[in-house]
């Protein structure tokens, strides 16, 4: 039986690698699949990033913390955990670029200076600020087609946001040249560089109190101009929220469907596209969503990770 590890493991790996007592043989996988806890870290860990010289680094949001994993051999567990950063203001988004560590805090992009060697991160320079804090405060950051993108969700379950919220803001990769790229994003936690079309897609997490089975949550693409996605009038394709608004049908005419509708309160964090070469062929340019679960749905749902396939 063949197998196949890396991106399951890495996707679970900020589910369940707080709790020392996990049983991984309840999880439920393909066959030739196999799932592995790569490090007990003690924390939350919630979004990962591989260094330039292959170490896996994660933020821990709820901790003020980025920690590392450092698995030299290459055994597929880590050796130890290191912390890089601490005392920092709910880190979410992390990616390396030329070399350096950017992080998106709640408030702020900052980018590091980055030692492999030694693991540690060094001379921060806040490179843009960020709408702070609200109902939704994570901070996702992408590097894609030359550009940095950084998803803020709304400040509210629904409401007329502003100041940058339910958006996705795009930088130079320096942080100079900001502009909305997408708004009307209610939550968009997670972001992904597709390999077939070339734009970013993000998820979205759909507004609360509508029922078990509305709104669905979505994956929306940004196609190369972003746009205006609909919150808080319309969710789905185009679908208004009449509850929300009266005006909603003629606002929502404008805006943009999304791209793949999910179960409603399944709540996608993790996006990725597989173009690796670890898994059967078939997997390839797929999309791979992880889903937090439902908290607020009478029959919960979620906690898992779903597979789309791509057209090719």
């Amino acid at each position: 039986m063949r197998r196949f590890p890396l991106l399951l493991s890495l996707l679970l790996f900020a589910v369940c690698a707080r709790s020392a007592d996990v049983d991984v043989t309840k999880l439920k996988v393909p066959p030739g699949f196999k799932v592995e806890i790569f490090a007990q870290t003690g924390t939350h860990p919630r979004l990962m990033a591989f260094s330039p010289g292959g170490t896996l680094l994660a933020t821990a949001q709820s901790d003020g913390l980025v920690i590392a994993f450092p698995d030299p051999k290459h055994t597929g567990h880590a050796e130890r955990v290191v912390r890089v950063l601490e005392d920092l203001d709910a880190p979410h988004g992390i990616a390396f670029k030329n070399g350096k560590l950017y992080i998106a805090e709640t408030g702020q992009l900052v980018r590091y200076n980055w030692d492999e060697a030694q693991l540690k991160a060094s001379n921060p320079q806040v490179l843009a600020k960020l709408p702070r804090g609200g109902m939704h405060f994570t901070r996702t950051l992408l590097f894609a087609n030359g550009k940095l993108y950084v998803s803020a969700g709304s400040s509210c379950n629904m409401c007329e946001d502003g100041e940058g919220r339910a958006a996705v803001h795009e930088f130079n990769e320096d942080g100079s040249g900001h502009r909305i790229f997408a708004h009307g994003t209610r939550n968009a936690v997670g972001l992904a560089l597709s390999p077939q079309t070339g734009t970013v897609w993000g998820t979205e997490n759909g507004r609360d109190w509508l029922g078990d089975e509305l709104p669905p949550d979505e994956i929306n693409d940004f196609g190369k101009d972003g746009g205006n996605f609909g919150w808080p009038y319309c969710y789905g394709d185009r679908t208004p929220d009449l509850q929300y608004s009266t005006k909603a049908s003629a606002y929502c005419a404008k805006t943009i469907p999304a791209k793949v509708n999910l179960q409603a309160h399944s709540a996608p964090l993790g996006l990725a596209f597989y173009t690796g070469n670890q898994f059967p062929v078939e997997y390839h340019n797929d999309l791979f969503v992880s889903f937090h679960g439902s908290w607020n749905r009478s029959i919960p749902t979620g906690y898992k990770i779903v597979r789309i396939r791509m057209n090719t």
